[in-house]
């Protein structure tokens, strides 16, 4: 934790809010840094000018939040590269018949599929028309049964 008061000195300290979004980038960064080197949520704040630890909580929690938002981009990135160099090497053999190809083609695109978080893996909601949807009972009068030969109801025609 040497030198980090010397680093910190050369941010200006700020109260409130401020409009330098450049500044808050490197203030934000250094928070990191410091939270990192072992200094506790207050230490921090009270090194670069912040209101409270709780501030410093929260934007250290946001930034670690979005570091792992780009990490699982360049991961998905990654992997989809990898699928698709699978993809082209089996595309032709695939599309010629080739049944083992074929099979192997699906699942690189259902793999593809996954990484992109294109399918669902709940059902989908089935909206009703009426919510009074539940088993009916109808009742049919002997005048209103035309079936021929009704043991019931006899003929009528």
């Amino acid at each position: 934790m040497t030198g980090t008061a010397s680093e910190a000195s050369t941010l200006p300290r700020v109260q409130g809010r401020h409009r330098n979004r450049a500044l808050a980038g490197r203030r934000r960064v250094r928070a990191l840094q410091l939270v990192s080197e072992g200094l506790t949520y207050q230490q921090v704040a009270d090194e670069l000018g912040y209101a409270n630890k709780g501030t410093v909580h929260h934007l250290v929690q946001r930034e670690l939040g979005a570091q792992l938002v780009e990490s699982v981009a360049e991961l998905r990135q990654t992997e989809v590269a990898r699928l698709n160099a699978l993809q082209v090497v089996l595309w032709d053999r695939a599309m010629s018949g080739d049944l083992q190809a074929a099979k192997v083609v699906g699942g690189i695109i259902m793999a593809r599929c996954r990484v992109y978080g294109l399918l669902s893996t709940t059902r989908p909601e089935v909206k009703r028309a009426s919510s009074n949807c539940g088993p009916r009972t109808l009742v049919i009068s002997p005048t209103d049964c035309r079936h021929t030969g009704c043991p019931t109801h006899g003929s009528f025609d």
